[in-house]
């Protein structure tokens, strides 16, 4: 189950549905840099995995109702929280689309605020 809440009380201030399998909620992106040295060879630098680089891919199904409360918060808020099974985060909704019930969600984290 995913949950998206608003910061403010609203006439939509959150939607709860069950995500698909398609939904990447565990994929991660590393602090990693390669430099190309004189020698031919490189050095790599590795920074360190953390939250605000995450990207939630999210799909599912909606109801109609719930679609149109989505396209509210998105379109009138800027920062919201994604509550799901790996976590509560804060962050944006980057991409959303709905087509016929079918949700694409892309949302990418701020902070994850429960460790």
């Amino acid at each position: 189950m995913i949950s998206i809440s608003t910061f403010t009380t609203k006439t939509v201030s959150n939607i709860v549905f069950k995500e698909i399998e398609e939904t990447k909620l565990r994929d991660f992106t590393a602090r990693v840099s390669r430099t190309a040295t004189l020698d031919g060879g490189s050095v790599i630098t590795h920074s360190g995995v953390v939250d605000s680089d995450r990207i939630l891919d999210i799909r599912a199904q909606l109801t109609e109702d719930q679609a149109d409360d989505l396209q509210a918060i998105f379109e009138s808020e800027t920062l919201v929280f994604l509550s799901c099974r790996w976590g509560l985060f804060y962050g944006a909704i980057d991409i959303l689309k709905i087509s016929d019930g079918d949700l694409q969600l892309k949302f990418l984290v701020k902070d994850k605020l429960n460790d």
